[in-house]
């Protein structure tokens, strides 16, 4: 649980943080969010995040009240405030308190905090999860709003199944998961949807590193045959990083083992998460720096 949030302007205990009734967050789901591990201490990639978010508020209309590097000192003192061995930087802004309920009035509701995290069981990277699939595309899939009502509708059929992820598909294309970006191997070649400027920031990582190591990675978009056909399978999340998929709904990915192109991805990444911090290099070849 959070101690300490930035709310509004201010740093405040968590409980002294109070939204209004009319804020269109709360009656109309109008707002937008980010997510952002913390690593070595640092908020991880936080350029990266930042831009994001910022694009995110713009798809809706919404005013970013702090430049990039307030927020970032922002989540630095959280960071400070917390002693969490492992923890997120949660970020939203929402459309604000609304007198008629409906249209937003240019005072929007903007809320920094930590959030204290479990690692996943560690023998998920090491045999793999399953994913189910869903008929399903998000209303604004290039922005990261806060509508959550169909994942969280599907959690008992989630829990159910033991799955890891919801994964959308549409119109015989495979989409994204409802937290995650997918990715496949096939014949040792990565393949995943196409780049936007929304994209996952540690979807973006993964295929940067990737390249870097080189690994030929496509990203011309995905069909629900490829499940089928598939060598391997993985998602990348920020508060997951790269998790192995071995199965989806009843039938097996590959040989139903993690395989060895996702097996070199997880050490790539495990080097690249050990030696990240504010005084390191972290760029990769023919790339600028990530920070």
């Amino acid at each position: 649980m959070s101690k300490y949030c930035h709310f509004n302007g201010k740093v405040v205990p968590v409980e002294d943080a109070h939204i209004s009734p009319r804020d269109l967050g709360f009656l109309r789901g109008y707002a937008v969010y980010d997510v952002m591990p913390v690593v070595n201490g640092e908020p991880f990639l936080f350029d990266e995040h930042w831009k994001r978010f910022e694009r995110s508020s713009s798809d809706l209309g919404l005013k970013v009240p702090v430049s990039a590097d307030e927020a970032r000192e922002i989540v630095r003192e959280l960071i400070r405030r917390h002693d969490y061995e492992t923890m997120i930087v949660r970020t939203v802004l929402s459309g604000g308190p609304s007198e008629n309920g409906f249209l937003p009035e240019g005072d929007e509701t903007f809320c920094v905090m930590i959030e204290e995290t479990a690692p996943l069981p560690r023998e998920l990277y090491e045999k793999g999860g399953k994913v189910i699939t869903l008929g399903y595309r998000r209303t604004l899939p290039s922005s990261r709003t806060a509508d959550f009502i169909v994942p969280l509708k599907e959690r008992e059929r989630k829990l159910a199944e033991n799955a890891v992820e919801i994964l959308y598909v549409h119109g015989g294309k495979v989409l994204e998961a409802s937290t995650s970006n997918f990715f496949i191997v096939k014949d040792g070649e990565i393949r995943t949807t196409g780049h936007g400027p929304r994209s996952g920031v540690t979807r973006n990582l993964v295929v940067r590193l990737a390249k870097g190591a080189g690994i030929e990675v496509k990203e011309h978009g995905l069909f629900e045959g490829d499940l089928r056909s598939c060598d391997e399978a993985f998602l990348t999340a920020s508060n997951k990083l790269i998790v192995p998929i071995v199965q989806v709904n009843s039938y097996p990915v590959g040989n139903g083992e993690v395989g060895p192109v996702t097996r070199r991805l997880l050490s790539i990444m495990d080097g690249f998460m050990k030696s990240y911090g504010p005084d390191s290099d972290q760029s990769l070849p023919g790339e600028s720096p990530l920070r």
